[in-house]
């Protein structure tokens, strides 16, 4: 529960510190971001933990290694269901960065995905709702 706790602490701060005002992101890079989000979901999605990882900036490496993605949100995917399609996205630029919002249909739910790139499109925050 300890565990579940500072998950969930650790998600609203990086959700928080990326919630910040933002405009719209133009076409191009909205097509690009939401492209390489959707590949980190799948990643996900299909337990390859390690390679989703990779997508990440030092500290959200550091914050959620492959081990607490297997741990905590592996669960959270199997409870949803079979992936199904990504149904909606936006991108936003915020503070140097952007962030994607993502909607993907599961067979028993939809899953919110927001998602945060630093200026190296890097992700640097990463939230399930």
């Amino acid at each position: 529960m300890k565990k579940n706790s500072f998950l969930i602490l650790v998600f609203s701060i990086i959700f928080g510190l990326a919630a910040c005002n933002g405009n719209s992101a133009d076409e191009q890079t909205s097509e690009a971001l939401t492209e390489r989000t959707e590949q980190v979901v799948d990643l996900l999605n299909n337990q390859e933990y390690s390679e989703m990882v990779e997508y990440f900036d030092e500290t959200m490496a550091a914050q959620l290694p492959a081990e607490v993605i297997e741990n905590e949100l592996e669960p959270i995917i199997n409870e949803s269901g079979n992936f199904e399609e990504f149904e909606k996205s936006s991108v936003e630029e915020r503070d140097g960065g952007y962030t994607v919002t993502l909607v993907a249909k599961y067979s028993e739910t939809k899953r919110v995905y927001t998602v945060s790139y630093n200026m190296d499109d890097q992700i640097s925050g990463f939230f399930i709702k």
